[in-house]
């Protein structure tokens, strides 16, 4: 008999978890996707960047 309460219970919050379940894995997908266009852009360009204290002591 508590086996077949259970299944009740697992049956009919399981739609409830299935969406909840999935709306955490698209969040997470969203989250690494920022995550990795933060990490690919390009670096800036060598020339736009200041120079060091020393190095412009020394032009």
């Amino acid at each position: 008999m508590k086996d077949e309460l259970w299944m009740r219970t697992w049956a009919e919050g399981h739609p409830r978890f299935s969406d909840d379940l999935h709306y955490g894995l698209l969040w997470l997908v969203a989250r690494f996707r920022r995550i990795g266009v933060r990490i690919a852009r390009p670096a800036p360009v060598a020339e736009t960047m200041p120079l060091p204290v020393t190095q412009r002591d020394a032009t």
